[in-house]
């Protein structure tokens, strides 16, 4: 069916709805304009093709099939279908015309607030400059991230990685503290008194982070690993229940503490660093370009 309906032309579509909408081949001929000879010719066309008559036309008046409105009801949703793409056109030409205007960016989950007001500042910057710009702002894992960017359904990510495609180009965007917490209901939380790291590591319940190895992203080797994440939202979650320790970043275990619902847990020793970084595919268009540029700036200051 879809091979047929691939063959036959729009023009022969309209002709159908217009039969249709007028209540015959003669009353459609002032709408389109043509001889009735021409839209019979259309209707038969299409009927040949579908292998299905559509109407009874004759002595006793125009009268559709019951397939035939069936197929009337397709073409509504086909012309509404086709004003739809006609009209996304006109956007992207709109969009090309204003400088190429879509940036696709993907972040992990829960950045630093200094992270966050950069980008405020750079979409209100993008906006006011150009009305028709259009982004689309997804969040994911790292490993995820990378994902989307090698098959191209994302322009440029940020996060910290584990692994680092070869197809991919990298660049610095900002350092961030990770730090170790346990939830009010967790035992440690009124009483970490002379805990060491080697009992912290070895005798409590610590959460996994599942798209990156334990070794790329810090130092500690728990003995009992639980429970896995993939979001650090989902990490403050089980910090949350009581039962595990787990790192979170500084800005979020901060926020859970200040509400007195968490606790960081050996602040000097437990706690390090990593490097976030911006990742893209080469030959970014001009407008991605520009607003990396932009986020650089601002991130360095």
């Amino acid at each position: 069916m879809l091979d047929e309906l691939i063959k036959i032309d729009i023009k022969t579509l309209r002709s159908f709805m217009a039969i249709v909408e007028c209540q015959g081949v003669t009353a459609a001929q002032t709408r389109l304009n043509v001889t009735p000879s021409v839209i019979s010719g259309h209707l038969t066309h299409l009927e040949d093709r579908l292998g299905m008559t559509l109407c009874h036309r004759g002595r006793a008046g125009f009268k559709l099939t019951e397939d035939g409105a069936a197929v009337y009801e397709a073409c509504l949703s086909f012309t509404e279908a086709v004003a739809s793409f006609q009209h996304q056109l006109h956007y992207i030409r709109q969009l090309d015309s204003v400088h190429g205007g879509h940036i696709r960016l993907c972040l992990i989950d829960q950045m630093p607030a200094f992270f966050y007001d950069a980008l405020q500042q750079c979409l209100s910057a993008s906006y006011s400059k150009n009305p028709l710009i259009h982004f689309s702002i997804d969040v994911q894992s790292p490993e995820s991230m990378l994902d989307k960017l090698l098959s191209n359904e994302s322009d440029i990510g940020v996060g910290y990685f584990g692994s680092f495609p070869p197809l991919l180009t990298f660049q610095h965007a900002f350092v961030e503290k990770q730090v170790v917490c346990c939830g009010r209901k967790h035992v440690l939380f009124d009483d970490s008194k002379g805990l060491t790291f080697h009992e912290l590591e070895q005798n409590y319940s610590w959460i996994k982070r599942g798209y990156i190895t334990e070794h790329s992203i810090n130092h500690i080797q728990p003995k009992t690993l639980s429970a896995t994440t993939y979001h650090m939202e989902a990490t403050a979650q089980l910090i949350l229940a009581g039962h595990h320790v787990g790192y979170l970043p500084n800005d979020l275990a901060k926020r859970y503490e200040g509400m007195g619902l968490m606790k960081v847990l050996l602040p000097d020793e437990a706690s390090y660093e990593v490097s976030h970084h911006w990742a893209y595919r080469q030959n970014l268009h001009k407008q991605v370009s520009t607003f990396l540029q932009q986020m650089l700036r601002l991130l360095d200051k």
